[in-house]
């Protein structure tokens, strides 16, 4: 099989620049065995506008690069760009940020300044949501311009889209071969027949996945591309009957004490879905140890909530980024080149517009306008969602 270009990884930035690519008139294939298999699917959902990378009090290099990102994909949930993103379900157009009563006046009037007024601003309390409202809250309530996605409808969306140029492979036993000074992927569809795929550029976007892929270049090719490194969590999830919130928990930290979005399930029951401190501060503990934790937490955040009744779990997510010198999360997507291979990394979901044009810029891309090549071959569904599993 012969496309001009060919995207391996099927989260959401093989598949935002795979909608885009195909706009364009660039004959695109994308290969995976599940959409989404990783860290989109686990991921919040949660476009940030770097809201919380300015909590401190400074305008860091992140709060600048993903400034711009909801009003990017806030064009294309309402179909006004090459990524049709209007069937998406939107959870919540805004996402709130709450202060406990001790947070202390440096940091309520940090809120307060100039420096906020565009990102956020003060929920009156006639409107806050019923959790709020209880006599026991003394903290601060903000609105964030910050939209929550559904992620399965965001992937079942694009699925639906750009179905005849998505293929499904057994990703474990396919791979990058050398053809000459170039790479063809050989993939190896689910009933064991194999498919050498050739392409003006192949551009891996597989997340952790790409660490595999790689090891097959020779050392000396491996050496041009600088390490990938990852920032694990252990994710928290609360079952049972629960508001629908979704909300970060501030304290003296610059990272939220808690990260909250609210999910249903297949059985139509709320989950609570709980990143921030737990999820970071959980990695390699026991998992009743993480479960506490966060329960001792929640019941400083929420004193008049009770949850002894709630069903709880985790989930472990390995966050795959482009390797930083000292491990630490870098301010906007990396990504690579050799030969006509490009490996490529969002960081964040949120990404994957910025990741998508960058990519666009630095790569020459053939638009042979060939019509698609994946009709009538097998198509990787949509991963299941980690509340379902």
């Amino acid at each position: 099989m012969q496309v001009d270009t060919l995207i391996v990884g099927g989260g959401i930035a093989g598949l935002w620049l795979l909608a885009e690519l195909r706009s364009q008139g660039v004959n695109a294939l994308l290969v995976s065995d599940e959409l989404g298999k990783g860290q989109t699917i686990a991921s919040q959902g949660i476009i940030h506008g770097g809201t919380k990378y300015a909590l401190t009090g400074k305008v860091t290099g992140a709060t600048l690069a993903i400034g711009d990102m909801p009003r990017l994909w806030r064009a294309a949930l309402n179909g006004e760009s090459a990524v049709d993103l209007s069937r998406v379900n939107i959870l919540t157009e805004s996402q709130l940020l709450w202060t406990s009563g001790g947070i202390g006046s440096r940091m309520t009037g940090f809120f307060a300044s100039k420096a906020m007024k565009s990102r956020m601003d003060a929920v009156p309390r006639d409107a806050y949501p019923e959790l709020f409202r209880h006599a026991e809250f003394h903290g601060g309530l903000y609105r964030l311009d910050e939209p929550v996605l559904d992620v399965p409808s965001l992937l079942a969306t694009l699925r639906e889209q750009l179905d005849d140029a998505l293929l499904q492979v057994d990703v474990q036993r396919s791979g990058l071969q050398q053809a000459g000074d170039i790479y063809r992927y050989q993939a190896v569809l689910p009933d064991g027949s194999e498919l050498a795929i050739d392409a003006g550029q192949i551009i891996l976007t597989a997340g952790a996945g790409n660490e595999a892929l790689l090891a097959s270049f020779p050392e000396r090719s491996r050496r041009e591309f600088p390490g990938m490194q990852r920032r694990p969590l252990q994710m928290v999830l609360v079952r049972g009957d629960l508001p629908m919130i979704y909300a970060h928990a501030l304290g003296m930290s610059d990272k939220p004490r808690a990260t909250i979005t609210s999910h249903r399930d297949a059985e139509g029951q709320t989950v609570w879905y709980i990143g921030g401190q737990p999820a970071e501060q959980g990695v390699g503990k026991p998992v009743a140890e993480v479960i506490a934790a966060t329960q001792r937490e929640l019941a400083d955040l929420l004193p008049w909530m009770d949850v002894s009744g709630m069903k709880w779990g985790t989930w472990a997510v390995d966050r795959a980024e482009g390797g930083q010198p000292d491990g630490s999360r870098p301010d906007q997507p990396v990504f690579y080149h050799y030969a006509n291979v490009t490996v490529a990394w969002p960081t964040k979901l949120a990404f994957a517009p910025m990741l998508s044009a960058r990519l666009q810029s630095a790569l020459s891309m053939a638009k042979s306008g060939a019509k698609p090549v994946a009709a009538g071959l097998p198509s990787p569904p949509v991963a299941t969602c980690v509340w379902d599993l």
